[in-house]
């Protein structure tokens, strides 16, 4: 949608163009007006403007300056000049001063539709798909490092995913490893920094450790590198042979021996202690959050020395463990989609969560209570946030937010957090429902206290403090009838009251309104209802 300002010193000009493009029904056109430069600013400094249509001549400020003072506001907008004047050296002025085109009022409506058309195309083709996408593509090159590094530290930490949603991003990102394969994590750690290595220094150094891992694996290895923190760097393989298949053990032996190789290496020529963990062996995508945090607390819990540790995650932890640790981690993303009111997916991530603790134990387990709690913190935040506890604390029982000790078992906390993202869900849709009403509402009043005034899109959106295109969308959404449309009906019904029922003249029904002009409020008037204001008034006088 395109927002185009017709400014002309003649009202009559300008009602006949606002008419004429108000029943072009498929432009993609929001129409504004005004009848000098004053008010055209006043629309102006309030709405973006796509495309000015300006009478040249006019008193005060003329057009070519009020363009000017468009696109300083607006600096993308297209200006049509209308004169009056068949003169070579006032239309190249026009021109010189950034109008589009021009268009001479004896040339008639043809002409100054086929100018906005080319105004039309013109911005269409400047914020094409084509155009964007292109733009868009070339930015992403640059930013290729970045945006790789961001979508792996998503996957590695738990962010949910597909093999097909793998694989375009893999495509798109560059990352040399197949998605439907397996693959091998390896977790480095610079223990310590040299000491004369300062901040700006350190990311020659991760290059560095990076390029050495690389010589040594990239003979039998495909590799991708991340930097998750500034120590902290993960490295994951894939055999550039294809055959997972391989033997385990074998790989294994490979992986943990070339990396002794990368340690010596940092160690000798970097003058860097660097510890590795090695996993034991490849595992499926939907893994990998849960074996990257494995391998992260290897290096917590150690084996007796603080430095260049090189160590296997085998055999250390139990899988389920870390199975239900990895649902932990998403907690942060079920407050996300408590914020986004996303209830289904909210719903589904939740089960997900809940289901890591078993019933019948789970409030004697490390994990059921450092769920709970995780629960308890994010609920509290979310209320507190949006000024709610008060309010919720008359509907549920506090104390099952507070302490775990109010509940007789994990079954009985499940059903209580659920019963209570419940609760909060309605109410947003209780209060969505009302407070959208009260928009409307709101508008409605503006309108009918306003028939004969500024009933822009812009104006109406000033009125209740939303944008305008939002509002426009919301408006539709819940009354089903467009703002166009509503206003038209509302200045029809009025005008009827007007002229059945009061002795005032057709011009200035017209005025009351919002016609400046009386013949475009007949040419209005006519168009909807079928007959002339004087013939609805005579049929009126007749009943």
């Amino acid at each position: 949608m395109y927002r185009m300002l017709i400014v002309d010193d003649e009202p009559i000009i300008v009602e006949g163009l606002y008419d004429m493009f108000q029943q072009i029904g498929d432009w993609p056109l929001e129409l504004h007006r005004a009848y000098d430069a004053k008010a055209a600013l006043d629309i102006a400094r309030r709405s973006r403007i796509d495309i000015l249509l300006t009478d040249i001549q006019m008193p005060e400020m003329d057009g070519i300056g009020l363009q000017r003072e468009v696109v300083r506001l607006w600096p993308r907008c297209r200006s049509i000049f209308l004169t009056g004047y068949d003169d070579f050296d006032y239309i190249q002025s026009s021109l010189r001063s950034g109008a589009l085109d021009y268009v001479l009022k004896t040339e008639g409506d043809p002409a100054i539709v086929a100018a906005v058309n080319k105004a039309v195309q013109a911005i269409s083709q400047e914020v094409s798909l084509e155009r964007l996408i292109a733009g868009a593509r070339s930015r992403m090159t640059a930013a290729l490092p970045t945006l790789r590094k961001e979508y792996l530290s998503e996957l590695l930490g738990g962010e949910p995913s597909t093999a097909a949603a793998r694989q375009g991003r893999f495509a798109e990102l560059g990352i040399p490893l197949d998605p439907h394969r397996p693959v091998l994590p390896i977790v480095g750690r610079v223990d310590r920094w040299r000491d004369e290595t300062g901040i700006a220094d350190r990311p020659l150094y991760v290059y560095s450790i990076g390029n050495i891992f690389e010589e040594y694996f990239a003979a039998t290895q495909r590799i991708v590198h991340v930097q998750l923190a500034p120590n902290r760097l993960v490295w994951l393989l894939q055999p550039k042979d294809g055959n997972d298949a391989a033997n385990a053990e074998e790989l294994h032996r490979y992986a943990v021996g070339t990396a002794e190789a990368v340690q010596q290496s940092c160690r000798r020529y970097l003058k860097l202690a660097i510890s590795f963990v090695v996993g034991s062996a490849p595992c499926p995508w939907e893994e990998l959050p849960s074996r990257y945090e494995r391998l992260s607390l290897m290096f917590v819990r150690g084996l007796g020395i603080e430095s260049e540790m090189l160590l296997s995650d085998r055999r250390l932890f139990e899988e389920e463990s870390f199975g239900a640790r990895a649902r932990l981690r998403k907690l942060p993303q079920l407050g996300q989609l408590l914020e986004q009111k996303e209830q289904a997916a909210f719903e589904r991530l939740y089960d997900e969560i809940v289901a890591a603790v078993p019933g019948h134990s789970g409030l004697q387990t490390g994990l059921g209570l450092e769920i709970y709690y995780g629960l308890a913190s994010l609920f509290i935040s979310y209320l507190n946030r949006k000024q709610l506890l008060a309010d919720i604390a008359e509907q549920i029982q506090l104390g099952k937010l507070l302490s775990i000790r109010e509940h007789a078992t994990w079954d009985e906390v499940c059903a209580f957090y659920r019963e209570l993202a419940g609760l909060l869900f309605r109410r947003h849709s209780d209060e969505n429902e009302r407070e959208s009403g009260r928009i409307v509402r709101l508008v409605q009043e503006y309108i009918a206290s306003n028939l004969g005034g500024d009933l822009s899109l812009a104006q109406l959106a000033d009125a209740v403090y939303l944008a305008p295109f939002y509002l426009s969308r919301l408006y539709k959404q819940r009354t089903g009838v467009s703002l166009t449309d509503y206003i038209i009906d509302a200045r029809i019904v009025r005008a009827k009251e007007l002229l059945a029922d009061t002795p005032l003249k057709i011009h200035e029904i017209g005025l009351r309104i919002g016609y400046e002009s009386a013949p475009y409020f007949t040419r209005f008037f006519k168009r909807i209802t079928g007959r002339t204001p004087q013939e609805y008034r005579d049929a009126a006088d007749r009943l």
